[in-house]
């Protein structure tokens, strides 16, 4: 092989790569963080803020959104709930329903903690605060809705991403970076 020949293999191959590592994959996650909001599928997802407590109030209403009942659930010794609350919306042009589905939450260690699920539910719908306490929401064009989804975690570990999907007739993939 001649010498010009072995550069122009050398350079398709660096060009290849750095147009490679230089356009968004499409099987990665989109990636935002707290307060930003993404598009995903038409479907616009914002977390707008992430608590800690070490107990969670909850408000069960009926259809009139009047509370039928309140249950306190504590997260007992060593544990902690991290809240977030977010805004879920399904733009106008969409041409048809979107469902958003909460995933896990995974520390800066790498370990993941699924959404609390409350027990000894008296009948009603879940309310935290002003939020529908939800991690699965299907919303029609031009729909939107705050939810709080909850994840209990040891005292001791730092979230650091929030895992989600959207589905219609595929699924897509999206991630809050949730350390500052």
């Amino acid at each position: 092989m001649k010498k010009w020949e072995v550069a122009a293999i050398v350079v398709f191959f660096a060009l290849f790569v750095i147009f490679f590592f230089s356009v968004k994959q499409p099987w990665g996650p989109e990636i935002s963080k707290v307060g930003e909001i993404v598009w995903i599928d038409e479907v616009g997802i914002r977390v707008n803020s992430v608590s800690v407590d070490e107990r969670l109030l909850i408000d069960f209403r009926d259809d009139n959104r009047t509370i039928v009942k309140e249950k306190e659930y504590e997260a007992g010794a060593g544990w902690k709930f991290v809240i977030l609350d977010m805004f879920i919306y399904v733009s106008k042009d969409a041409n048809g329903s979107r469902t958003f589905s909460g995933g896990w939450i995974e520390d800066e260690n790498g370990m993941t903690y699924h959404a609390y699920f409350l027990e000894d539910c008296p009948s009603g719908t879940p309310y935290l605060g002003v939020h529908q306490y939800k991690d699965y929401i299907n919303l029609s064009p031009d729909e939107g809705e705050y939810i709080s989804i909850v994840y209990k975690m040891p005292v001791n570990a730092v979230p650091e991403k929030f895992h989600y999907w959207v589905h219609n007739s595929h699924s897509w993939d999206g991630e809050v970076i949730l350390k500052k």
